[in-house]
């Protein structure tokens, strides 16, 4: 084997902050990417910062308050297309690197029907209709680079393989330790199932983190609201809910010394993730005065059915040759599947917009969301029956409650609308977890021009927050530490008859 290994002395620590039961994943990190969904709707109501709760008359009105719905007097057909450029700074060991990603999707399309009472009774008549929204993307291009790192993801293969004997790796471990062994990353010591890296840990080196990932959540509203003395706004949606994610990580390492016979590896994984869901949510928006409304909505948790497809391939490169002029050597897992639930945690909706007659409004939202509620659970079918008492036990210790805020403001000149907004989610990461970063942070504004029968919006729309990973474990290596920002240009064309 064209290698001299050296058994490192490394005290191992057991705070292993990301472990799960795999190495493919299905962990709490997943509970909470599928819970982190931001309101949609037009660029009026993005444009509103999403403080769309007691305003109401808007397509965002599905994944707020569908009381919403009842504002409507006319019948309208919508939608909005979007261009989106998403940007992150990673800092590693003191390196900084940047990358980005830029996308065009339709954020939003929808048609709402409205059927006024011909009676002239208290109920002045329903709204009812269909609305898409797309509530999260997952484009976005990450890049990492350290130089003269301390330490070896090999580390944490050895620790993996440790107390089982090489012929069962494959069976035990076939997309992690099990690939290094193949490609001879790392070996065992006289005990026959304690390893040690081919790199000895400590080792200077360079190291290279990519991450490619793109797919996103879009929920479909079917609602029904209803008008009382114009008053009162009762309304309610079902959501029907597609999800497609999909994610290549490229982890490479070189190594500087050269009386270290292993140059170079990589270790690349690639999953992809599809599924569908449901939700409902409930609302109320009254007048409390002439010009004060108020709303409260209730959204139950998403019950995600969600499928994993999943492969990862290691490579090494060499400095000697082996016996036949080999410098390198690379393998690849075998296919894996994997099917299980997700279920995320409720929320509550509470709303206040002041109404300045025709002139405009100020609205805010206050959206309360507990995410130890999120909780993993073997797949419906069967299948796979594996319990996630590990992963649901991670959600417990390591998230928390938070409360979002957004305000937004519109003001009338004639036929033209001009408009403004904010908004803040905090990180759902417990404050004692490694990885939590700073709360998302959103400024936006907007223009609309409208018509009888025809409206037109743009809206401009910045959002940044800061987060943490761990490339590996996080008894081995530091955080990554990144900036992520968005920015998006939104269109909405609306036809009335």
């Amino acid at each position: 084997m064209p290698m001299n290994l050296i058994r490192p002395a490394i005290l191992f620590s057991a705070f292993l902050i990301c472990s799960a039961s795999t190495v493919f994943g299905q962990n709490e990190e997943d509970a909470l990417r599928y819970s982190n969904l931001l309101p949609g709707g037009t660029a009026r109501s993005w444009a509103l910062g999403g403080a769309m709760g007691a305003v109401g008359a808007d397509p965002g009105s599905a994944t707020t308050n569908p009381a919403g719905f009842g504002l409507y007097n006319t019948s309208e057909i919508s939608f909005t297309p979007q261009f989106e450029v998403n940007n992150a700074k990673a800092d590693y060991y003191g390196t900084s690197t940047s990358a980005s990603d830029n996308r065009f999707s339709f954020n939003n399309l929808s048609l709402i029907l409205s059927y006024p009472s011909e009676k002239g009774g208290d109920w002045r008549g329903g709204v009812l209709g269909i609305s898409f929204d797309r509530q999260a993307g997952f484009h976005r291009d990450e890049h990492a680079v350290g130089n003269n790192v301390p330490s070896t993801i090999l580390q944490k293969f050895a620790n993996e393989a440790k107390g089982t004997y090489a012929e069962n790796l494959a069976d035990q471990y076939p997309f992690g330790s099990s690939l290094a062994w193949e490609t001879y990353a790392i070996d065992t010591t006289p005990e026959g199932n304690v390893y040690t890296p081919a790199i000895p840990y400590g080792t200077a080196m360079n190291q290279d983190h990519a991450i490619s990932s793109g797919g996103r959540l879009n929920t479909t509203s079917f609602f029904y609201a209803a008008n009382y003395m114009d008053k009162l706004y009762i309304g309610a949606s079902l959501g029907l809910t597609g999800l497609r994610y999909d994610r290549t990580t490229t982890h490479t390492e070189a190594n500087q010394d050269t009386a270290v016979d292993l140059k170079d590896l990589s270790y690349q994984e690639k999953l992809l993730t599809t599924g569908s869901g449901v939700d409902l949510r409930i609302g109320v928006i009254g007048r409390a005065t002439k010009n004060l409304r108020l709303g409260i909505a209730f959204q139950s948790p998403k019950w995600l059915q969600l499928s994993d497809a999943y492969s990862y391939t290691m490579s090494t490169g060499f400095r000697t040759p082996d016996s036949n002029g080999k410098y390198t050597y690379s393998n690849s897992s075998p296919d894996g599947a994997f099917n299980y639930r997700i279920r995320t945690p409720w929320h509550i909706l509470a709303s206040a917009a002041w109404i300045a007659g025709q002139h405009g409004l100020v609205s805010l939202d206050y959206e309360y969301t507990n995410y130890k509620q999120a909780k993993l659970n073997k797949s419906l079918d069967g299948v796979d029956n594996y319990d996630f008492a590990k992963e649901n036990n991670a959600v417990q210790e390591d998230f928390r409650s938070t409360g979002s805020l957004r305000v937004g403001t519109e003001w009338r000149s004639g036929n033209w609308y001009f408009r403004g907004g904010w908004g803040i989610w905090p990180n759902g990461y417990a404050d004692s977890d490694a990885r939590q970063g700073t709360a998302y942070m959103r400024y936006t504004a907007g223009a609309g021009f409208r018509t009888r029968h025809v409206s037109i919006d743009l809206a401009g729309i910045y959002g940044s927050r800061d987060i943490n990973y761990f490339q590996y474990d996080p008894a081995l290596v530091h955080a990554t530490q990144e900036r992520q920002t968005d920015t998006r240009g939104m269109l909405t064309v609306a036809f009335r008859p």
